[in-house]
């Protein structure tokens, strides 16, 4: 999962998180460029299939340098 932004976001001030049904992190990246693939943990063990939330903060480009958070649910199906 990754999601795809057109221009404007600064590649800088950017944190996406992945929780599981109890608020738990299975996911943390502060690169724009790289996206969860359904694992989690150093190990790298695969997380059952389930609806899980994400929470991206970006800042948009742009004169005011605005923050926004986006938030939404993702299906992982294996």
């Amino acid at each position: 999962f990754k999601p795809v932004f057109s221009t404007g976001i600064s590649t800088e001030q950017y944190e996406m998180l992945i929780f599981n049904r109890w608020g738990e992190i299975m996911f943390e990246s502060n690169n724009i460029y790289i996206g969860w693939d359904g694992s989690y943990g150093v190990e790298g063990l695969d997380c059952p299939s389930g609806t899980y939330t994400y929470k991206i903060k970006l800042t948009l480009n742009g004169g005011l340098q605005e923050q926004v958070i986006v938030t939404g649910h993702v299906n992982l199906l294996r």
